[in-house]
């Protein structure tokens, strides 16, 4: 008699660890199907724009270099897409002279820690947003200068080339890249 709970006991351990075995698959496959269609979101960047008046390819030197960064669901089904912060969703990629310049620091390689990731994945600024089909919508800015994230020091005069990697997801995944933009940093 007395094996006839144990037996049910189990059971009802396994039956449960099954349920969260296959909860947390479906959770997964549900994170997924939220980005799918990823692939049919295009990053555009330019220089100047939005918020910040016109977009313009001349800069003088000390100037806050302002970069708007779009989205568009170039697909026939809505598209989502995250917000989360600056540092963990993009990656500028600026050459001056034809010369990769280097980060000013090393907060972007910090952000594939692990313990920061779980950071921003329990943030409360993460939001998962959608595009419609066809729709191009302005979505971020950054800027190079004494503001914001010090992504680069203070630009010299120089023709500078920018390309930004944009995570579509939160906190971590691949990343879409942008179109190449071109400025001038002038006296």
């Amino acid at each position: 008699m007395r094996k006839m709970p144990l037996i049910v006991v189990l059971m009802a351990t396994v039956l449960f660890s099954l349920q969260q075995s296959r909860s947390s698959t479906e959770q997964e496959k549900s994170q997924t199907a939220a980005l799918a269609g990823a692939d049919v979101i295009t990053v555009t960047i330019t220089t100047g724009g939005g918020l910040y008046g016109p977009v313009k390819s001349q800069f003088k030197v000390g100037e806050v270099i302002p970069v708007v960064i779009s989205m568009t669901n170039t697909g026939d089904k809505p598209a989502k897409y995250c917000l989360s912060t600056s540092l963990f969703q993009n990656r500028p990629r600026l050459k001056r002279d034809g010369q990769l310049i280097p980060y000013l620091t090393n907060l972007p390689q910090q952000t594939e820690q692990e313990d920061l990731i779980l950071r921003c994945e329990r943030s409360a600024a993460k939001q998962l947003l959608q595009l419609q089909p066809k729709q191009t919508k302005v979505v971020d800015w950054l800027t190079f200068g004494p503001q914001g994230i010090a992504w680069y020091g203070a630009l010299p005069a120089g023709h500078y080339e920018l390309v930004l990697q944009r995570r579509l997801e939160c906190c971590q995944g691949p990343m879409a890249e942008s179109n190449n933009v071109a400025f001038e940093v002038v006296p």
